[in-house]
């Protein structure tokens, strides 16, 4: 089975973990669109057009479904694609109704991109939810994701200024649950934690995308909890930009999370 993970960079490595519990066998193509990143300063045209390439490099690759590991290239791209999509499409969307239903009281603090914060697929998923303009708070961190990408030397000193000096200020006395909709924010979800309070609660899209990826494969879900990460994995890696560079600081990303890949090229094509 081969499944495609799709970012504007590393961000998607972390939704690719989550699928990598549910689903350790098989073949993942990580494809980063680092030629274009960021996405979320970019028109939703433009978003569009590189997911729809990805797309087809996908399908060139011959995946069995596709994960578009991105909030703003799901808010900009996913339902377009899904009309004329030839596998399973499965997208990424805030984790604002598993936020709303665990904690039931207060503020929900949504962290995200100019495109996911302004988009339609927002105003609609607040719009269906019980008390979900009410209580759901969006803020655009433009640039945060940026300098999670860049994972230069001072990368997490630059992060945790940022979200003193941009977030912090959002979290008001009723907010007891952040829900980040960025997937580079999750490589920073300790920082995020200390920087709003120890009380907060941290969530994210992750575990539902790889359950919903179960799902459409037909794939049984045999635990309520996230199974172990497996110490081996089959991925590939493509970014369009910088691939060596790239893929090198994603090799080293997977290996601090436990797991290393199989000795096999990056590009399947």
């Amino acid at each position: 089975m081969r499944i495609g993970i799709f970012d504007s960079g590393i961000g998607g490595l972390s939704t690719l973990l989550s699928c990598l519990r549910y689903l350790p066998d098989a073949h993942y193509l990580f494809y980063g669109d680092s030629a274009h990143a960021p996405y979320g300063d970019k028109s939703p045209a433009q978003v569009r057009e590189w997911t729809e390439a990805a797309y087809a490099w996908f399908i060139a690759a011959g995946v069995d479904a596709v994960v578009l590991a991105c909030n703003t290239a799901t808010s900009a791209a996913v339902a377009p694609l899904r009309e004329r999509a030839d596998v399973p499409i499965i997208g990424i969307e805030p984790a604002i109704r598993k936020a709303l239903t665990e904690h039931p009281q207060g503020g929900v603090l949504l962290l995200a991109t100019s495109i996911t914060v302004g988009g339609e697929k927002l105003r609609n998923l607040l719009n269906l939810l019980e008390n979900g303009q009410e209580r759901v708070r969006p803020l655009a961190c433009s640039g945060l994701a940026e300098i999670i990408e860049a994972q230069d030397a001072d990368w997490r000193l630059r992060a945790g200024r940022y979200l003193q000096a941009q977030v912090r200020p959002a979290r008001t006395a009723d907010i007891g649950v952040v829900v980040l909709g960025c997937t580079h924010y999750c490589w920073i979800d300790d920082l995020i934690h200390d920087t709003l309070g120890g009380d907060i609660t941290v969530v994210d899209g992750n575990e539902g995308v790889a359950r919903q990826l179960c799902r459409r494969l037909g794939v049984p879900i045999r635990t309520d909890t996230a199974p172990p990460l497996p110490r081996h994995a089959r991925i590939s890696l493509y970014f369009t930009a910088n691939n060596d560079v790239k893929s090198h600081l994603a090799r080293q990303l997977l290996a601090a999370s436990g797991v290393r890949m199989d000795s096999q090229p990056d590009s399947p094509l």
